[in-house]
């Protein structure tokens, strides 16, 4: 009798599992938020997503999108460069020539 091995029954990480694990682990909220936005948008794109799951994936999608959003304006509002470029120039007085 000949004897087979069998492969392992655990599943190899694909590139997308780990790039959202790695962003999971990093502790960085915005890159894991990011890393979830590019799996449902390739997913989407795939165009195998069944009509019943579209929907939600539609809506967390946008909801990633306005997660990020957030996070990149409240770090924009704390960056000093952002905001010397947001200051408005001061009118020198002519009269000091």
């Amino acid at each position: 009798m000949v004897s087979r091995t069998s492969k392992s029954a655990v599943a190899k990480p694909t590139a997308k599992s780990r790039r959202i694990s790695n962003a999971a682990s990093s502790g960085d909220r915005r890159r894991l938020l990011v890393a979830l936005r590019n799996m449902i948008a390739e997913q989407l794109d795939q165009g195998v997503t069944s009509p019943r799951d579209l929907a939600a994936l539609t809506k967390r999608i946008a909801d990633l999108g306005a997660e990020i959003e957030t996070i990149d304006k409240a770090r924009r509002e704390h960056d000093p460069a952002v905001q010397a470029l947001d200051t408005e120039d001061e009118r020198m007085d002519d009269s000091e020539d």
